[in-house]
């Protein structure tokens, strides 16, 4: 009777925050149970009445601190209520930077032998690569937002160990989760409580915060489990924070020190831009800040959208793009994940890395002319239909954008080819604003000679990056995972 009376009360919890250098305790420090804050005093001590639902104690590392790292690799900000441990030891970064580079990748979906073979021979060389490339102009930490697994939890192993793993300068790289929709446990209970915890106990708390360099990062599970869908494996639920979250989440930012020279990055599973309770709670928060980002998945594709005035959201796209079943998104795009450096409260530079291809392969020409179908070239084998997909010819423009544009290309593709699965052929077909046109001066673009198109991309920060191409797309090859899911 006295457990129970204590589960439902809360319990309190207390610890001590310490300078793990000089031994001395760390003053202003904020710790969490995920439903409330406080802030550690001068001798870094801190006292907690912990919801009766929590069930982590975390710390929000201040920017001058190392994130410190478990045993295992994963970011140890946090520890688990019950466990005997309540203190935290900080290490002071040997060097304070403002610059750092951010890998943010979304909706892995590792469930199959053929998920795990291509997350492991693709993407994670990929993302290695590139932490490499950037490692050079300060620290590099890791994100996944959401959808890690794909309703078989005991593939969270194969996903930890991957993104634990990365490497930059002899260290290992911090990487943070993000909780979705296909990471709840649906057959663990009927609450909200219950189909988290398998996701709390293997990758970490799902509401907590951290800083580096002149950035807030917020994570928060946007994810409202709501019951069971008709299969028994996925749970339905609603997007959007609920009332506790909500009281968190403002309690989280008001101690945030500065704000007029700081940047917020506020990372959810599903966009803030879509249906989401809350939205107009959580907007002006964050608006506070000198710059306001938003970081989420689940769409898998890319959109860069804009909530509100002052902030951005960059809704990125899926590491595993259709499903792993080529190299494509449903829209198009190819699978891969997102880059962006912070130099002090600003988005110094962003590009999104399509997995296997080069840094610099951010477009694809298509002839407007064209049609593709059966007949293309590189069509990739024996269709299973024999629709042909046609660029649209009436489409309402502005300032040269094809407003929801249809990806022919790609459509054909996956739809003829693969016979559009996990979710039909609405999902492939589905129009988009990510296409520009331009008018080839002889009128027809295949005739056309010593053509370049040129896009340019402006940076927050002002700084601007070119990309060209003198090719137009006819050919499937770039498109494809292999014969071996060709039926």
């Amino acid at each position: 009777m006295l457990s129970l009376l204590l589960f439902l009360l809360g319990v309190p919890v207390s610890g001590l925050v310490t300078n793990l250098s000089t031994g001395k305790g760390i003053e202003g420090a904020v710790v969490s149970d995920g439903y409330h804050c406080t802030v550690t005093d001068a001798a870094g001590r801190y006292t907690l009445e912990a919801d009766s639902l929590a069930r982590t104690i975390s710390i929000t590392v201040p920017a001058g601190y190392e994130i410190p790292l478990g045993s295992d690799g994963a970011p140890a900000f946090f520890n688990y209520i019950g466990s005997g441990q309540t203190d935290f030891a900080l290490k002071p970064r040997r060097k304070r930077s403002d610059r750092f580079t951010l890998i943010a990748l979304s909706d892995a979906h590792v469930r199959d032998e053929m998920n795990v073979e291509r997350f492991r021979k693709e993407s994670l060389p990929d993302i290695q690569r590139t932490i490499c490339r950037h490692a050079s102009n300060g620290p590099v930490i890791g994100i996944g937002l959401g959808d890690q697994l794909w309703d078989v939890m005991d593939r969270w192993e194969v996903v930890k160990d991957g993104l634990t793993g990365f490497r930059t300068c002899g260290k290992t790289v911090p990487f943070f989760y993000c909780i979705g929709n296909h990471d709840h446990e649906s057959g663990a209970g009927t609450t909200d409580y219950a189909v988290t915890e398998h996701f709390v106990r293997h990758f970490g708390p799902t509401d907590y915060s951290f800083d580096i360099g002149k950035v807030h990062f917020v994570v928060m599970d946007n994810i409202q489990h709501t019951g069971t869908q008709k299969d028994g494996v996925k749970i339905s639920y609603t997007t959007g924070l609920s009332d506790d979250q909500m009281q968190w989440l403002r309690e989280d930012l008001s101690l945030v020190e500065d704000k007029a020279h700081k940047a917020v990055v506020f990372c959810v599973h599903s966009a803030l831009s879509g249906r989401f309770t809350h939205k107009d709670d959580v907007k002006p928060l964050l608006k506070e800040f000198a710059e306001a980002h938003v970081l989420s998945g689940h769409e898998h594709n890319i959109n860069n959208m804009w909530p509100a005035p002052g902030i951005r959201e960059h809704n990125i796209q899926a590491l595993c793009g259709a499903w792993w079943i080529s190299n494509l998104s449903p829209s198009g795009c190819p699978l891969g994940y997102a880059v962006l450096t912070f130099d002090g409260p600003s988005l110094a530079e962003e590009y999104n890395k399509a997995t296997t291809e080069s840094r610099d392969f951010q477009m694809r020409v298509y002839s407007g002319n064209d049609s593709y179908g059966p007949e293309t070239p590189g069509y990739g084998g024996e269709p299973k239909r024999t629709n042909v997909y046609s660029w649209p010819t009436a489409e309402r423009t502005w300032r040269g954008c094809l407003w929801r544009s249809l990806d022919a290309a790609s459509a054909a593709y996956m739809v003829d080819v693969f016979g559009a699965p996990h979710g039909g052929s609405g999902i492939y077909k589905a129009k988009v604003d990510a296409f520009w046109t331009v008018e080839a001066p002889c009128g027809d673009p295949a005739l056309e000679k010593n053509w370049e198109v040129v896009a340019t991309h402006r940076m927050p920060s002002g700084k601007k990056v070119t990309y060209r191409s003198r090719v137009i797309m006819r050919d499937y090859t770039g498109f494809a995972t292999g014969t071996h899911y060709l039926k």
